[in-house]
């Protein structure tokens, strides 16, 4: 009985997606009534955009997961897809914008500048994290309106902190298994080897459970896949492992007309194609994001973020396993057009949980490991500012909890090491600026 009550739960409210309808206004940042994803796009009429801060090093973010933050309206607790219990732990607790927003004055005084929340959009059953996201346009229910967001946005602005939205690119919910492994972890495949050719994805939901697109019935509304093999297809790169190499492909044949992955699951992290092109844990759809259409859709849905909720930054997730292909394109997108509406300086951020040669990779304009002690870049513009580097918490936090002072001097060691290894330039400043972050 739980996993049909479960079923119903993450089917509920399926038809209140994109495109813009009257009946998901409320919570859409998109306004294009036609199912055209990749022309998505979003506005707030009347609206004066608040300009970036000088300098983002000067500030100190707040980091919160908004569902486990304050609970402003509980009316919304379920209003979608289920999944509130306040009395476990792992279930959702009702924290929401309006919540937040009520709360902006007591983060104001321990001293922040900003706040960085959790991913916003629309998520299944439970899933309080909100990093399993099924919709890229609509707001979650359970979190509040596109309004409340805006007033959220313009409070902070009004007490002069900015807001960092987490976004999720690599990856979104698990609607998908790989043939006949639905049960199995998917031992990655690329192109064909021997007989073994990548996967044909199975929707996990029945045809009437799911929506009716150009592409024909699909589990998501806006990304679609396609069991089409295409012998002569190649992977678009250089993708980069963790010591800083470059990968090209050198085979043919992939699922080219699909959105997502066909490749099975992420197994081993230090695989540069693998890291790349496999569904990690097993359980979050892999979006094709080296293939320009997928690019196109996705610039589309975040720049309709910006300009609807008028957001002043982006903590991206899970960049090490996303495509530099798709970074060189999408960052120098978003700096355009947040500048367009006055954000000189908006913010792009990475999880930086790998190695120093790999997110070398992807800050500034990027080198690889034949680059590093001289003025040589990865082709291209800039990508990411910089990011959150979890071994310097790890530096930090031993020193002082486990009074391993020795730890201390990992945080000057590395940056001695960095300076070496990373593109410091900002094409914003016109400066050289070195933008890692610790918690």
């Amino acid at each position: 009985m739980l996993s049909f009550c479960l079923l119903l739960a993450a089917i509920a409210d399926r038809g209140l997606a994109a495109p813009f309808t009257a009946a998901n206004a409320a919570w859409n940042v998109n306004l294009e009534t036609a199912h055209v994803p990749e022309k998505y796009y979003g506005d707030w009429p009347g609206h004066e955009y608040h300009p970036s801060p000088p300098d983002w090093r000067a500030l100190t973010i707040y980091q919160l997961l908004t569902d486990r933050f304050a609970d402003g309206d509980p009316s919304n607790n379920e209003l979608h897809a289920g999944g509130f219990d306040v009395r476990d732990m792992a279930f959702r607790h009702g924290g929401d914008f309006v919540g937040l927003m009520h709360k902006l004055p007591y983060i104001k005084g321990l001293g922040c500048d900003a706040i960085w929340i959790s991913p916003i959009f629309q998520n299944g059953f439970n899933k309080y994290h909100q990093y399993a996201m099924q919709d890229l346009t609509l707001v979650d229910k359970r979190l509040g309106t596109l309004e409340e967001l805006r007033n959220l946005t313009t409070a902070a602005h009004k007490l002069g902190m900015y807001v960092i939205i987490d976004v999720v690119m690599n990856h979104m919910d698990n609607l998908f298994f790989f043939e006949d492994h639905e049960h199995s972890s998917a031992p990655f495949r690329m192109h064909e080897d021997g007989g073994l050719r990548e996967y044909k994805v199975v929707p996990r939901l029945s045809e009437e459970e799911m929506f009716d697109t150009p592409a024909g019935k699909q589990p998501y509304i806006d990304f679609w896949y396609n069991n089409t093999w295409d012998p002569d297809a190649q992977y678009a790169g250089p993708v980069y492992g963790q010591w800083g190499e470059a990968a090209y492909d050198g085979g043919h044949g992939t699922y080219d007309g699909s959105d997502f992955h066909h490749n099975g699951d992420l197994q081993d992290f230090y695989k540069p194609f693998e890291i790349h092109f496999g569904k990690i844990y097993g359980v979050m759809d892999d979006l094709r994001l080296e293939h320009q259409r997928v690019q196109d859709k996705y610039i589309a849905m975040t720049k309709a973020l910006i300009a609807s909720a008028d957001v002043d930054g982006f903590r991206v997730d899970t960049p090490m396993q996303v495509p530099l292909p798709f970074f060189k394109k999408w960052a120098p997108a978003m700096r355009d057009f947040a500048k367009s509406l006055g954000k000189e300086r908006f913010g792009m951020f990475g999880e930086f949980y790998v190695t120093p040669a790999r997110y070398s990779t992807m800050t500034g304009r990027g080198k690889d490991l034949t680059m590093w002690d001289n003025d040589r870049f990865i082709e291209g513009p800039a990508t990411l500012k910089g990011g959150i580097v979890y071994s310097y918490y790890w530096y930090t936090f031993s020193a002082m909890v486990h009074n391993m002072s020795g730890l201390s001097d990992g945080l000057p060691l590395a940056y001695k090491t960095e300076a070496n290894m990373l593109d410091l330039y900002d094409p914003m400043s016109g400066r050289q600026e070195y933008a890692m972050w610790n918690f």
